[in-house]
Parts: structure tokens; sequence; C-alpha cells
């Protein structure tokens, strides 16, 4: 499946724009590079966090979490070098992320973050989770194509103001967390 631009601005100019065109996004990046969970996180960089907008498992993952930012090899390729992130094993996701043991107990070794960019910055990212080995290049070239549709859809969750807005439909949003991960 490849991205169709006209599809993805016929979505954001309907009712629940940012969570119909980030649907679309998903549904694109699984079809070349599935994922078995997916969560959405935007940025705010001034206070070196993020949080969580989106969330297939809001037991382990709930929406509205704050999670700290840390200057590390994440940070270099995704946030400075607006760059995808990718891992094919549990030791490389161990050097970035500080919930890698749960990432682990949740059945996953493999991980790719794929940048939303606007105006130069990252305004977030589209976070996917599999068995070990599996985000290889290929598959996060294929889903680098998604990048523009996913795009669009943070441009328009930050429209909805993105300190509380999510990418769940309306009276579909998970009940929301509260306080800083990490």
């Amino acid at each position: 499946m490849s991205p169709d631009l006209t599809h993805a601005f016929a979505l954001a100019a309907g009712e629940d724009a940012a969570a119909r065109v980030f649907a679309y996004a998903v549904e694109g990046i699984n079809s070349v590079a599935p994922s078995l969970l997916t969560t959405a996180s935007v940025y705010d960089l001034a206070r070196m966090r993020s949080r969580r907008v989106y969330t297939e498992d809001a037991a382990a993952y709930p929406t509205g979490n704050f999670k700290l930012i840390e200057r590390n090899s994440y940070y270099e390729r995704v946030i400075e070098g607006r760059q995808p992130f990718s891992s094919t094993t549990i030791e490389e996701i161990a050097e970035v992320f500080f919930d890698w043991e749960k990432i682990r107990a949740l059945g996953f070794e493999s991980n790719m973050n794929l940048p939303a960019v606007a105006d130069g910055e990252v305004i977030g990212t589209v976070n996917l989770l599999n068995r070990a080995g599996h985000f290889t290049p290929a598959l996060v070239a294929a889903a680098m194509e998604w990048q523009p549709v996913a795009t669009l859809a943070f441009l328009l969750l930050h429209r909805l103001g993105a300190e509380s807005a999510t990418f769940h439909p309306a009276g579909e949003t998970p009940a929301m967390a509260g306080g800083v991960e990490g």
C-alpha cells in the first residue's frame, strides 16, 4: 500500500480529522512494516519531555503520561537528526529506552520510531514494536514513505492542542494517566 495524499487531505477536511488521518497513516505503515504494538507521542522539547497521544495497549502504555527525554543516540538521531530510529534487538532498545524491561516483558525486542517533521522540527513520532529482528532497514525505508501522512496527522493534532488532545476518535479515548514516567 502506498500513501495517497489526496485521500489523506480528504480525511483532513472532515470531522475527527486528526484521528482519521492518523488511522490512515497507521494502516499504511502497518501494510509495509507491521507492528504488534503502536503508540504515538508529541514532544515538548522546551521541557525535555514527550506525551503519549495514541496507544493500542492502554494498560501498558496509557495516553497522557509524560516521559522524560534523555539526550542519547535516540535524541541525536530522531530529535536532532529528524531521522527514524530502529533496532532489531532488546540490547539496542535498552541502550536508549528506560522502559526496555517492560518492552521485553510484553514480548517485543525490535522497534521503530518514525518522526513527523514540520518546519524543520520533530513534532511527534509514531512508535512501533515487534518481535526481535523485525524492523530491518528495508522495512524502515518502506514505512518512511508514510511520513508525510503522519506529519499531517500530527499537525492536525497540534491544532487541537497537543497538551491534551489524542489521536483516539471522539468518545474512544482510553483513560489517561497522570504524572511523569522515568
